[in-house]
């Protein structure tokens, strides 16, 4: 799934826009009354900053004026307009889960679990004074492990509850039939954001790991061991994370999905597995005992293999607790445990002053749980018919630019370009919301058992996933809810998909000109179906499949042009002494570039066929500036130092402000709409493009 911000997890791809993620987690006091929503423009002349050349600093000339008005707060890692949206989204949420709250007769029966839910988890007092007891039961399966040999059906039954332990294993769709779901097996079982945070050698990366293993050694302390042990088991679980992260892809390896095609079967696989009895571990996880599925990392699963041989039980008992310790803490534990898991994974790691609100996080949390019973009442009251009609209306605007402007390419020969336009006539839109809403009925809500109701939530996930495999595939399904602030592509449905939650200011609004509404949501809707042709997204033809549709010749030119932008942005300091990932981000580079390129085109399109005086000043600037203005200002973001590095390590999307300028460099139209110079900061001396 490619994201317009960052992507959930889906095994073991999926493409997303991105945004941030919106964390969800104390405080026990009778929250306040929602406040009032601000008013939030597409396109906002007061934001613009004209003490600032807009031909060197784009970013700067259209953001200023809103990073003024809006201080970091100090619950965020990073803030900006997708944040702005997410913010008043969740008041909405907060006001529909409060009144489901309240028991009553006449509750739906979504109503009454997201309502019994969200008063669970509200209620602070009722978890504290639990403690860590409803982990007990758990916690005595992993002290009675005796043997590797029990390992396997204890690992089965750890991950059903949510407990992501050793490696990750789901339904995803077969890479060579994308009709039919199968078993991914893929690497896992790290505490740590991704692989390279054991790997690395600079002081930060050393520094950060001995703030983990701190981490670590705290949650064993609170949960009861004494401080000697809890440093000597901390130190365990470090070591054999390190072992699980050198054998697994590195994040941008993970990239290319060749890297990820290792079709075999169930059997075949468990053979490989000689010190671990894959028979007993899809017993215990309600998985299949046989047929197709996929090794997405075979080294991975060889040094998993000799770990479980040669590490002594007692030290993989130690990791399995601490991966429950840490799968659960968060609004499920005492304030103690919520507090140090927000400590190290929000202040450390990410700069984060202060712990969001309880009922952000408790909304958050509902919104993850549930989103589409809490999704459906919120659909109802926010995003009538017509806005999903213009949404749609603007969707095949830019699809039909797209078919024209793939005839334009000259680099691409006659038959890719064939086989491109079956794809995007392929393209599935999806808008807003499903056609058909999921069913919650059989999972059990209970009133007042916070954690309870998060593990039936993760064991109700679980057996939804698991029944996935071996059927064909669900095209209708959505892997967002619908209140999200975000977009995504999904290269093996080939569909596209926007949330309801993200149509409406500061992104798209009916009292907008077009040259707005098209510099900011169209260009979304560019960069999503662009996904479909980047480096990555074009390796699936137009049913899904991973399959060569290009020649020969065509690829090696695409390739070229791809890694013009590679080093464009390898050459980007992102914070003192760490650069962009050109590779890491090279999918959504590509995308932001030939999705604000289509905008524009669809937005040329309508302009001339509506006859706008593109000489005509509204606020004081043209039609096309105000589309590129309005392009720049949906990217306007505040972000932490600690923020800024960890994206640029780990995130597949660049830094706003370059999502803004480097972009912008590589067009000419931009740098005539502003009369720029060829040496002015803002024009690229060679700019790069492929779509």
């Amino acid at each position: 799934m490619f994201c317009l911000n960052a992507s959930p997890y889906r095994l073991p791809l999926v493409l997303v826009l991105a945004l941030a993620a919106i964390p969800a987690f104390c405080q026990t006091a009778t929250p306040a009354a929602p406040a009032a929503a601000p008013e939030l423009r597409v396109f906002d002349s007061a934001l613009v900053d004209k003490t600032v050349d807009p031909c060197q600093n784009f970013y700067r000339f259209s953001c200023n004026g809103w990073f003024k008005r809006n201080p970091l707060p100090a619950d965020q890692t990073s803030y900006g307009r997708f944040t702005e949206l997410a913010e008043l989204n969740r008041l909405h949420l907060r006001q529909i889960l409060e009144d489901a709250a309240k028991p009553s007769a006449t509750r739906s029966p979504n109503e009454q679990k997201i309502g019994d839910e969200y008063a669970a988890c509200m209620d602070t007092a009722a978890v504290n004074k639990l403690g860590i007891a409803p982990l007990k039961p758990e916690l005595d399966r992993i002290a009675a492990l005796k043997t590797s040999a029990e390992l396997p059906a204890l690992v089965g039954h750890l991950q059903v509850i949510g407990v992501r332990a050793f490696f990750e294993m789901g339904s995803n769709q077969d890479f060579a039939d994308s009709s039919s779901m199968i078993s991914f097996y893929s690497a896992g079982g790290l505490g740590l954001p991704e692989r390279d945070y054991y790997t690395r050698t600079d002081a930060k990366s050393v520094e950060q790991r001995k703030q983990y293993v701190a981490h670590v050694q705290k949650m064993f302390v609170l949960a009861g061991e004494p401080e000697a042990q809890a440093q000597k088991d901390a130190e365990t679980v470090l070591a054999i994370e390190t072992r699980l992260a050198k054998a697994s892809l590195t994040i941008t390896e993970q990239r290319d999905p060749q890297n990820l095609n290792h079709p075999t079967d169930v059997l075949s696989f468990s053979k490989e597995l000689t010190h671990f009895s894959l028979a007993d571990y899809v017993s215990a996880a309600h998985a299949p005992a046989m047929g197709k599925m996929n090794d997405a990392e075979p080294k991975f699963f060889a040094e998993f293999n000799a770990l479980v041989a040669d590490t002594p039980i007692e030290q993989i008992k130690t990791y399995l607790r601490w991966h429950l310790l840490h799968a659960y803490a968060g609004t499920s534990l005492p304030e103690s445990f919520d507090q140090e898991n927000w400590n190290f994974y929000s202040h450390t790691l990410n700069g984060a002053e202060k712990q969001q609100e309880r009922w952000k996080r408790c909304t958050s949390r509902i919104d993850h749980e549930m989103g589409e019973a809490l999704g459906q009442v919120y659909v109802a009251k926010y995003f009538p018919p017509a806005e999903k009609q213009q949404a749609l209306d603007m969707t095949l605007a830019i699809e039909q630019v797209m078919d024209k402007d793939v005839d334009s390419l000259d680099w691409m020969s006659a038959d890719t370009k064939v086989k491109a336009k079956e794809k995007l006539h392929t393209v599935m839109n999806k808008i807003g919301y499903p056609d058909k809403w999921r069913d919650y009925s059989t999972l059990n809500i209970v009133a007042g058992d916070a954690l309870g109701n998060q593990e039936r939530v993760r064991q109700f996930n679980w057996a939804r996933d698991m029944a996935k495999i071996g059927k064909p595939v669900d095209k209708g399904e959505w892997m967002m809810s619908p209140p999200t602030v975000n977009a995504y592509y999904d290269p093996q449905m080939n569909n596209v998909n926007f949330p309801a939650g993200y149509f409406q200011p500061p992104f798209f609004s009916d009292k907008e000109d077009d040259a707005a509404n098209y510099g900011d949501m169209g260009s979304t809707v560019g960069h999503e179906l662009t996904h479909g042709f980047d480096d990555e997204g074009r390796q699936y033809d137009k049913d899904g499949n991973l399959k060569e549709w290009w020649t020969k010749d065509d690829e090696q030119k695409f390739t070229e042009r791809a890694d013009c932008m590679v080093k464009q942005y390898d050459a980007i300091e992102a914070v003192p002494g760490v650069h962009l990932n050109g590779k890491l981000t090279l999918g959504e580079n590509l995308a932001d570039l030939g999705g604000l390129w289509l905008a524009w085109l669809a937005w040329l399109d309508k302009a001339h066929a509506a006859h706008v005086d593109m000489a005509a000043l509204t606020d004081g600037y043209t039609p096309e500036q105000r589309f590129w203005i309005a392009y720049a200002q949906q990217w306007c973001t505040q972000t932490r130092p600690e923020q800024l590095r960890s994206q640029a390590l780990n995130n597949p999307h660049a830094p706003d402000e370059y999502r803004t300028n480097t972009v912008l460099q590589d067009l000419p139209e931009f740098a005539k709409s502003f009369s720029c110079k060829k040496t002015d900061k803002m024009v690229s001396a060679k700019p790069c493009r492929i779509w």
